[in-house]
């Protein structure tokens, strides 16, 4: 398994092998405490004897396990305490177990929520909801920036359909398609029919107004996965209609995985799709290396090239990539890896760098990223022994956002970390200290090679899920903030517990665990910043859906050619009047700077 001194960048993800052996005892509280001790991040001790390193080998990878999780998670552990499962309840629903339609007031008019015709589902707890939709970035079409889209792990099909949420007249309406192909139930062919639309939705825009959107794919019916792909979809009318999708990449065996695709489109059209590859080893029961790899279409989508590393042999473990050329034909892809200079005992922000269009890289450090062992806490039992926040439950995301300005070519990530909170960065195995503190932090260059780090956020509350975009000289960086939900007392924003046995509530903390969605924006680079905007009208309890314990693991944020932002995210009021509390995919916009 995955030992104790390595880096802390997977320890959100070594439940990987564990889950294959505990299945659906990974909600029990015993289970929980035998794994988040050793969720820690370096190859297996046994790891040997699996993948050769070619390609023939790669038959299919296990699906993304983050995505099992988010189904376990729908039913709370029985004869304990237990935090709320799919459903919500007392103060949330009223004494005859209804949705309360009218919990928080009515979105503002800078705030759209895309989700239209929102269906429930009923677990076995006798429980209710709308389904969830969550983990979205967003786009804007080159040619038309009235053409906006962005998509989301959408559950309204269940696991096996992929959506996409367009306006064409800037954001006035809206239209839920669903793309075909992608399941039985959307009327795939071949292997399709057996796998899904399994997670990890991503948008891009072509320079020519073509759409393309990837996914991750896998079977259903089996675990661990024993299908596993990368797909791509496309569009030629901005979202509203799309061919079946291609398989960039598939195999079928538990010994490898893919996870965490993006998409992004060259300046020559040429797309390019990159993902971490995790070998496993035999049965799946390994963990050996996760190198981001990297493949490219140059038709549009119709085909697609062979699979190449793109992170270095410095740097064997990795996650969370993102890609786009800059306006010169750099190629670059940001990812966080394991720090060589630490003995992969801490994580860091490195970019992969390609001048010849993605067939060579050189690969730099960007920064230290403070998500060591010490430096949050654990999810409580219902959750996944991931790390969170101060009286939270929803798992801290991996994923450094990318962005590069087309008109200037600055270069933006952006994420957020724990940095100088209680004992984090100390060399410890769990969080010690006060209330976390987390914090947004953007790198910039000019060149790819030289990079300036800020801190643009410092007040104590909690900021965190850090999205770029950039355009037309202005940055913006958008992410959730406790900074608007700090009193106590607020029945609405309190965190719970309910035991599924009697059903009796138990408050798990009176701290206001509300969330809200704010902006930052710079004209001159990063230099310096606007104040905070607020995005969100009111603030919202993440204890809605999955336990509290997913929220997703990326937004997104978008800048168009006159400078106005575009910024999506996942919101938990619902539609007054219409339904309950629950995930919805809300797009916010602010005037141009």
């Amino acid at each position: 398994m995955v030992h104790h001194g390595a880096s802390a960048l997977l320890r959100r993800l070594s439940l990987i092998a564990i889950l294959a052996l505990i299945g659906a005892t990974i909600l029990s509280g015993s289970a929980i405490a035998a794994t988040s001790g050793k969720d820690h991040f370096r190859a297996s001790a046994t790891a040997g004897g699996g993948d050769t390193g070619s390609e023939g080998a790669e038959a299919a990878e296990q699906r993304d396990l983050n995505h099992f999780d988010e189904k376990a998670e729908a039913n709370p552990v029985k004869g304990a305490a237990a935090l709320f499962s799919q459903c919500r309840f007392s103060p949330f629903k009223d004494a005859n177990g209804n949705d309360l339609l009218y919990l928080y007031p009515a979105l503002a008019a800078n705030e759209h929520d895309v989700i239209i015709g929102d269906t429930t589902n009923a677990f076995a707890d006798g429980t209710t909801c709308y389904n969830p939709q969550n983990e979205q970035n967003i786009v804007i079409n080159p040619t038309n920036r009235n053409n906006i889209v962005t998509s989301s792990n959408d559950y309204r099909y269940g696991f096996g359909a992929c959506w996409a949420y367009v306006t064409t007249d800037g954001g006035a309406t809206w239209h839920d398609v669903v793309m075909p192909g992608w399941s039985n139930i959307t009327g795939a062919k071949g292997v399709f029919f057996k796998t899904g639309c399994g997670g990890d939705p991503v948008m891009a825009f072509g320079p020519d107004g073509s759409l393309y959107f990837s996914a991750l794919t896998f079977n259903l019916d089996k675990f661990p996965r024993q299908m596993s792909g990368v797909a791509v979809s496309k569009s030629t009318d901005g979202g509203l209609h799309w061919a079946p999708p291609v398989m960039v990449s598939f195999n079928a065996s538990g010994n490898f995985f893919y996870d965490k695709e993006w998409i992004g489109v060259s300046n020559d059209g040429t797309v390019n799709l990159t993902w971490t590859k995790f070998y496993q080893g035999p049965r799946g029961l390994s963990y050996i290396k996760s190198p981001i790899v990297i493949s490219q279409s140059k038709n549009g989508g119709k085909s697609w090239g062979s699979v190449k590393e793109v992170s270095d042999a410095a740097h064997p473990y990795n996650q969370g990539s993102q890609v786009a050329m800059a306006p010169d034909g750099t190629l670059y892809v940001s990812y966080e890896a394991s720090d060589p200079a630490t003995g992969y005992a801490t994580d860091i922000i490195a970019v992969a760098r390609s001048t010849d269009g993605g067939t060579t890289f050189s690969t730099s450090k960007v920064a230290r990223v403070f998500d060591d062992p010490d430096c949050y806490p654990i999810q409580l039992p219902g959750g996944q022994g991931r790390q969170t926040l101060s009286g939270e439950q929803f798992r801290l995301p991996l994923n450094p956002s990318l962005a590069i300005d087309p008109t200037t070519g600055l270069i933006a990530i952006g994420w957020a970390d724990n940095e100088g909170v209680g004992s984090c960065g100390k060399g410890g195995t769990t969080f010690t200290g006060g209330p976390t503190s987390n914090q947004i932090k953007v790198a910039t260059s000019w060149n790819g090679s030289t990079w300036s780090t800020k801190r643009i956020t410092s007040s104590a509350p909690d900021k965190l899920f850090a999205s770029v975009g950039a355009n037309a000289g202005v940055l913006s960086v958008a992410y959730y903030t406790r900074d608007y939900a700090q009193a106590t007392g607020n029945t609405l924003c309190e965190a719970k517990l309910r035991d599924a046995t009697t059903g009796a509530i138990s408050v798990l903390s009176t701290a206001n665990v509300c969330l809200d969605w704010a902006l930052k924006t710079s004209t001159n680079g990063g230099t310096t910043w606007s104040s905070q905007k607020r995005i969100t009208s009111h603030s919202s309890n993440p204890y809605t859906l999955f336990a509290g314990a997913f929220i997703g693991d990326y937004e997104g944020t978008a800048v168009d050619d006159q400078g106005k932002t575009w910024t999506v995210w996942t919101d938990f009021r619902g539609i007054r009047g219409q339904t309950g509390a629950n995930q919805d995919t809300l797009v916010g916009t602010i005037p141009v700077h």
